[in-house]
């Protein structure tokens, strides 16, 4: 059985959903997670559920300062990073005549910039370590187009994008970087839209039934795939 005993998997997005399960994963093959959100008291919950191998900090994945604290505090509780999954992520849902220029700044921000300042945050302990693992995670949106989602798809292909480039560059120092292209996730992320979205609800489900594997992964599909 694949396991990841005495190493250490930061993740980001983690007080629920896609994140949250993903630390749940990872800590039954034998990690040590820091789940990591902007949601204190639901990231503080995630992490007790855990038990003793998991712990809670706080970040907001958009501002540099968080992630240096996170960063050392991990470091200074447990000595070493192996794993960062770059999944905290935003969804808006609109033409692009009603995605306001904030609101697309703000997908690009957490979506895209997030997980280039967390990379970066974590090359000094991977490289001295001469190992590493990172996981975006993408969408199938950051690989075909689909309508009314322009800003979220824009920041997913970047976040796509960033992962090839980055793997090239990193894999000399032996750190892995790789992206999960799911077609599903957080449904707590798309409640928000489902009123807007029942209009076209024939045309969802079609969409999802065409797919080279028709429907959408579940939460510990994607977990897995990490």
């Amino acid at each position: 059985m694949f396991r990841l005993d005495d190493r250490v998997a930061l993740v980001t997005g983690a007080a629920r959903g896609v994140g949250a399960t993903i630390a749940r994963t990872l800590a039954a093959v034998g990690a040590k997670v820091v789940l990591t959100d902007i949601l204190v008291e639901q990231g503080e919950r995630a992490a007790a559920e855990i038990g003793d191998e998991a712990r809670f900090e706080s970040l907001d994945v958009t501002k540099e300062e968080d992630w240096t604290r996170a960063v050392n505090s991990t470091l200074g509780a447990l000595g070493r990073i192996d794993v960062l999954v770059n999944n905290a992520a935003v969804l808006h849902m609109g033409s692009v005549e009603n995605t306001p220029p904030d609101v697309f700044r703000r997908l690009l921000e957490v979506n895209t910039v997030g997980p280039y300042l967390g990379t970066r945050a974590v090359l000094s302990a991977m490289k001295s370590q001469g190992k590493g693992s990172i996981v975006m995670i993408s969408s199938i949106d950051g690989l075909v187009g689909m309508n009314a989602v322009s800003a979220y798809s824009a920041s997913k292909f970047g976040v796509r994008g960033f992962a090839k480039a980055t793997a090239m560059e990193l894999g000399r120092s032996g750190i892995r970087v790789n992206s999960v292209c799911a077609a599903g996730g957080n449904p707590e992320m798309t409640a928000p839209w489902l009123d807007k979205m029942m209009p076209f609800l024939e045309h969802m489900v079609a969409y999802q039934e065409n797919r080279g594997i028709p429907g959408s992964a579940t939460l510990e599909q994607i977990a897995n795939a990490v």
